[in-house]
């Protein structure tokens, strides 16, 4: 079953790569739509977290965890189809959603393919740690120059 962000995407109301954020009691969270409807790429105030759950299949999913795991609250009443926001339009996910109800396509979208797309989307992750390791090691001064030389004799 294809999930209501599948559908979204499907239908061409949402692309993936596109943004979606919300606030929170001054805090700012944001992430990326992933192929098949999948979340990933979370930031808290601009800077990446979540890195290690990789992806979420749901709006809800995503707020909870941000908000639980985050910021240290539960909150029983909140609405994330109505509070996460796309990033291109500024709309939220509700007036999104309502789109759907206009006849828009569907597609198919099987539990399979979403397995692969999350280990596509953690590797993305590990390869942008990797990136940022080698720029942070790039820009240390080493304390001593390497010997390039292979004909030195070392004693």
């Amino acid at each position: 079953m294809t999930s209501t962000l599948g559908r979204l995407l499907d239908a061409g109301v949402v692309h993936a790569g596109d943004g979606l954020n919300f606030h929170f009691k001054g805090h700012d969270f944001g992430a990326k739509i992933m192929q098949g409807g999948l979340i990933s790429h979370c930031t808290w105030n601009e800077r990446p977290v979540l890195q290690e759950k990789v992806a979420f299949s749901t709006l809800t999913d995503w707020c909870d965890t941000c908000i639980q795991e985050l910021v240290n609250e539960y909150v029983t009443r909140f609405s994330s189809w109505k509070r996460v926001r796309h990033v291109p339009t500024g709309t939220p996910f509700a007036q999104l959603r309502d789109k759907l109800k206009d006849g828009a396509p569907t597609g198919c979208n099987c539990a399979a393919v979403q397995v692969e797309r999350r280990k596509v989307l953690a590797l993305e992750l590990k390869l942008q740690e990797m990136q940022a390791e080698h720029m942070r090691k790039r820009k240390a001064p080493d304390a001593m120059m390497q010997d390039d030389n292979p004909f030195r004799l070392k004693f």
